[in-house]
Protein backbone atom coordinates (compact mmCIF):
# COMPACT_ATOMS: atom_id res chain seq x y z
CA UNK A 1 0.00 0.00 0.00
CA UNK A 2 2.94 2.43 0.96
CA UNK A 3 3.56 1.83 -2.78
CA UNK A 4 0.74 3.19 -4.19
CA UNK A 5 0.71 6.23 -2.26
CA UNK A 6 3.72 7.09 -4.23
CA UNK A 7 2.59 6.67 -7.55
CA UNK A 8 1.21 9.09 -10.43
CA UNK A 9 0.92 12.59 -11.80
CA UNK A 10 -0.14 14.72 -14.52
CA UNK A 11 1.19 17.59 -16.39
CA UNK A 12 0.10 19.72 -19.30
CA UNK A 13 1.33 22.68 -21.73
CA UNK A 14 -0.38 25.76 -22.41
CA UNK A 15 -1.53 26.52 -26.13
CA UNK A 16 0.18 29.24 -28.42
CA UNK A 17 -0.26 32.46 -27.76
CA UNK A 18 -2.80 34.99 -29.32
CA UNK A 19 -0.37 36.25 -32.15
CA UNK A 20 0.16 31.89 -33.41
CA UNK A 21 -3.30 31.96 -33.15
CA UNK A 22 -3.97 34.87 -35.24
CA UNK A 23 -1.73 33.40 -38.14
CA UNK A 24 -3.21 32.31 -41.31
CA UNK A 25 -3.60 28.53 -41.64
CA UNK A 26 -1.06 28.66 -44.63
CA UNK A 27 1.81 30.41 -42.27
CA UNK A 28 0.97 28.24 -39.28
CA UNK A 29 1.88 24.99 -41.79
CA UNK A 30 4.82 26.26 -43.00
CA UNK A 31 6.42 27.23 -39.19
CA UNK A 32 5.91 24.18 -37.50
CA UNK A 33 7.87 21.93 -39.86
CA UNK A 34 10.42 24.57 -39.80
CA UNK A 35 10.53 24.73 -36.32
CA UNK A 36 10.89 20.80 -35.80
CA UNK A 37 13.13 20.73 -38.76
CA UNK A 38 15.57 22.71 -36.37
CA UNK A 39 15.16 20.07 -33.51
CA UNK A 40 18.49 17.78 -32.87
CA UNK A 41 17.18 13.77 -33.50
CA UNK A 42 18.45 12.97 -29.90
CA UNK A 43 16.65 16.11 -28.10
CA UNK A 44 13.14 14.79 -30.41
CA UNK A 45 13.56 11.45 -28.95
CA UNK A 46 13.91 13.18 -25.47
CA UNK A 47 10.89 14.95 -25.36
CA UNK A 48 8.92 12.11 -26.67
CA UNK A 49 10.06 10.07 -23.91
CA UNK A 50 9.12 13.00 -21.91
CA UNK A 51 5.63 13.36 -23.25
CA UNK A 52 5.30 9.75 -23.16
CA UNK A 53 6.50 9.37 -19.09
CA UNK A 54 3.40 12.65 -18.30
CA UNK A 55 1.22 10.31 -20.12
CA UNK A 56 1.69 7.44 -18.27
CA UNK A 57 1.84 9.56 -14.53
CA UNK A 58 -1.95 10.38 -15.80
CA UNK A 59 -3.31 7.27 -16.64
CA UNK A 60 -2.18 5.91 -13.49
CA UNK A 61 -4.04 7.44 -11.38
CA UNK A 62 -6.92 6.76 -13.19
CA UNK A 63 -6.55 3.32 -12.75
CA UNK A 64 -5.87 3.52 -9.23
CA UNK A 65 -9.30 5.47 -8.83
CA UNK A 66 -11.55 2.38 -9.66
CA UNK A 67 -9.17 -0.26 -9.58
CA UNK A 68 -9.32 -1.16 -12.80
CA UNK A 69 -6.53 -0.82 -15.55
CA UNK A 70 -9.31 -1.61 -17.86
CA UNK A 71 -10.45 1.57 -19.40
CA UNK A 72 -7.34 3.21 -19.24
CA UNK A 73 -4.75 3.84 -21.79
CA UNK A 74 -2.20 2.56 -19.04
CA UNK A 75 -0.94 -0.07 -21.09
CA UNK A 76 0.04 2.25 -24.21
CA UNK A 77 2.65 3.71 -21.64
CA UNK A 78 3.63 0.61 -19.03
CA UNK A 79 4.87 -2.45 -19.37
CA UNK A 80 7.21 -4.91 -17.86
CA UNK A 81 8.09 -4.31 -13.96
CA UNK A 82 5.76 -0.80 -13.93
CA UNK A 83 2.67 -2.49 -15.77
CA UNK A 84 2.94 -5.48 -13.25
CA UNK A 85 3.14 -3.09 -10.48
CA UNK A 86 0.23 -1.16 -11.23
CA UNK A 87 -1.86 -4.68 -12.01
CA UNK A 88 -0.91 -5.79 -8.13
CA UNK A 89 -1.68 -2.49 -6.53
CA UNK A 90 -4.82 -1.63 -8.00
CA UNK A 91 -5.82 -5.52 -7.62
CA UNK A 92 -4.46 -4.64 -3.88
CA UNK A 93 -6.79 -1.34 -3.49
CA UNK A 94 -10.08 -3.80 -4.94
CA UNK A 95 -9.21 -6.67 -2.57
CA UNK A 96 -9.24 -4.17 0.35
CA UNK A 97 -12.21 -2.09 -0.61
CA UNK A 98 -10.13 0.81 -1.23
CA UNK A 99 -9.78 3.39 -3.79
CA UNK A 100 -7.28 6.30 -4.99
CA UNK A 101 -8.58 9.85 -4.45
CA UNK A 102 -7.18 13.00 -6.13
CA UNK A 103 -3.55 13.40 -7.50
CA UNK A 104 -0.53 12.97 -7.73
CA UNK A 105 1.49 15.99 -9.31
CA UNK A 106 4.49 14.94 -11.49
CA UNK A 107 7.40 17.96 -11.17
CA UNK A 108 10.48 19.19 -13.36
CA UNK A 109 10.78 15.43 -15.09
CA UNK A 110 13.97 15.37 -16.78
CA UNK A 111 16.33 12.92 -18.69
CA UNK A 112 19.16 12.23 -16.66
CA UNK A 113 20.71 9.36 -19.20
CA UNK A 114 19.95 8.43 -22.69
CA UNK A 115 21.30 5.32 -24.82
CA UNK A 116 19.86 5.67 -28.12
CA UNK A 117 21.65 3.90 -30.46
CA UNK A 118 21.16 0.91 -29.03
CA UNK A 119 18.13 -1.98 -30.52
CA UNK A 120 15.27 -0.26 -27.92
CA UNK A 121 16.64 3.18 -27.27
CA UNK A 122 16.44 3.75 -23.30
CA UNK A 123 16.54 6.72 -21.04
CA UNK A 124 16.37 7.30 -17.56
CA UNK A 125 14.23 9.87 -15.89
CA UNK A 126 13.81 11.72 -12.56
CA UNK A 127 11.10 13.92 -11.34
CA UNK A 128 10.02 15.17 -8.23
CA UNK A 129 6.65 13.00 -7.17
CA UNK A 130 4.06 15.44 -5.09
CA UNK A 131 1.56 13.09 -3.39
CA UNK A 132 0.31 14.73 -0.65
CA UNK A 133 -3.40 15.51 -2.57
CA UNK A 134 -3.07 12.00 -3.70
CA UNK A 135 -4.71 9.74 -1.06
CA UNK A 136 -5.77 6.11 -0.13
CA UNK A 137 -9.56 6.13 0.79
CA UNK A 138 -11.92 3.59 1.84
CA UNK A 139 -14.55 3.24 -1.10
CA UNK A 140 -17.24 2.43 0.71
CA UNK A 141 -17.47 5.64 3.51
CA UNK A 142 -14.81 7.82 1.32
CA UNK A 143 -13.12 8.06 4.46
CA UNK A 144 -8.87 8.21 4.39
CA UNK A 145 -7.81 4.45 4.80
CA UNK A 146 -5.45 4.17 8.04
CA UNK A 147 -2.03 3.57 6.21
CA UNK A 148 1.84 3.82 6.54
CA UNK A 149 2.67 7.93 5.47
CA UNK A 150 6.04 8.35 3.83
CA UNK A 151 7.94 11.06 5.53
CA UNK A 152 7.64 13.80 2.97
CA UNK A 153 5.02 14.54 0.87
CA UNK A 154 7.31 15.16 -2.15
CA UNK A 155 10.33 13.00 -3.14
CA UNK A 156 12.22 12.17 -5.88
CA UNK A 157 11.47 8.85 -8.08
CA UNK A 158 13.52 7.51 -11.06
CA UNK A 159 12.17 5.42 -13.92
CA UNK A 160 13.77 3.44 -17.03
CA UNK A 161 12.07 3.87 -20.37
CA UNK A 162 12.54 2.38 -23.64
CA UNK A 163 11.04 2.35 -27.13
CA UNK A 164 9.26 -0.58 -28.04
CA UNK A 165 7.80 -0.56 -31.45
CA UNK A 166 8.40 3.15 -31.43
CA UNK A 167 6.52 4.32 -28.47
CA UNK A 168 8.01 5.13 -25.33
CA UNK A 169 7.06 2.89 -23.05
CA UNK A 170 8.04 3.20 -18.97
CA UNK A 171 9.54 -0.45 -18.07
CA UNK A 172 10.26 0.43 -14.10
CA UNK A 173 10.43 2.81 -11.18
CA UNK A 174 11.57 3.31 -8.21
CA UNK A 175 10.08 5.95 -5.22
CA UNK A 176 12.86 7.45 -3.25
CA UNK A 177 11.20 8.85 -0.08
CA UNK A 178 14.04 9.39 1.35
CA UNK A 179 15.08 11.72 -0.91
CA UNK A 180 12.71 14.92 -0.43
CA UNK A 181 12.28 17.54 -2.73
Amino acid sequence: MTVCVALTAACTSSGGSDNEKEKSPSSAATAGPTKSATLDPEEAAKAEALTAYKAYWTELPKAYAVTEIAGTDLKKYATADALNKAIEETANLKTNGRVMTGEPVLLNPIVTGADLEKKSPSVSVSACLDVSKWKITDKKTGQPAPVASSPVPKYVITSMMERWNGSWMVLKYELHADQPC
